[in-house]
């Protein structure tokens, strides 16, 4: 059974969950799988774009979707956390992160593919500020030290890894499978992640979070479509005047 632990107001008494490091580590892995993923797709290009028939902004556009998706759920579904609780949130971006990688895996087509990782995006958005807000609440003293350290070094060695990981699943060709490898490797990890997580995390959440900033979020992703529409498709456009104007307002 898991402990519900409030850090809001001065004064609260904190709670010391007696698994809180087997919950680390399990939103580790999660934080783990979602940070791999931002570079496991780069190797995987030029296999996905034979077996895709994508184009070169096609290509870009399934690094680029990932990372859209990311930064503009990322502030609201951090406030939504802590707000409501972070548990829900952490399993339903783990569960959504697992689906979006089968999508991606089976995708048929480079728009297919686009959307999913921008789905994947999204999911890990709001899986990841769950991480970090749960080791905010779960931790003192010299363990929160301990468990941010360990965070940073997880975070620092998910772009090596993901390159080297493309790489190989992308070259073994697992049961025929060849790029959709490095997608559907996510599904297994995210199940047992989540199976582990109903068990081992405990919920936290704010008590004075304040309503998240829905209008802002909505602004930051408008503007971030502005920058990399045309820095995407600009050149296969012959640069227009009017992605020039949207890079601006963007």
């Amino acid at each position: 059974m898991s402990t519900t632990t409030t850090t809001a107001a001065a004064g609260d008494t904190f709670t010391v969950h007696p698994r809180r490091w087997a919950a680390a580590v399990v939103m580790m892995v999660a934080a783990l799988m979602d940070l791999v993923d931002v570079t496991i797709v780069n190797v995987a290009l030029p296999s996905l774009g034979r077996g895709l028939g994508a184009s070169e902004s096609a290509l870009q556009w399934t690094v680029s979707a990932y990372l859209l998706g990311f930064a503009a759920t990322l502030v609201v579904a951090g406030r939504l956390g802590d707000r409501y609780g972070r548990k829900a949130f952490f399993l339903g971006g783990t569960a959504g992160f697992g689906l979006a990688s089968l999508a991606c895996g089976l995708a048929q087509s480079p728009g297919q593919l686009i959307a999913a990782r921008a789905v994947q995006g999204v999911a890990a958005a709001v899986l990841m500020p769950q991480v970090l807000g749960s080791f905010q609440s779960l931790f003192r003293g010299r363990d929160r030290g301990k468990v941010f350290g360990m965070y940073g070094a997880v975070a620092g060695f998910a772009s090596a890894i993901g390159l080297l990981l493309g790489g190989v699943l992308t070259d073994a060709d697992l049961l025929g499978l060849g790029w959709r490898s490095v997608f559907l490797v996510n599904v297994p990890v995210s199940l047992l992640t989540l199976v582990a997580a109903v068990v081992l995390v405990p919920g936290t959440r704010e008590r004075a979070a304040v309503r998240p900033p829905l209008l802002g979020s909505l602004v930051l992703a408008a503007g971030l479509v502005a920058v990399v529409l045309p820095l995407v498709q600009g050149r296969g456009w012959g640069w227009p005047l009017w992605g020039w104007g949207l890079l601006a307002a963007g």
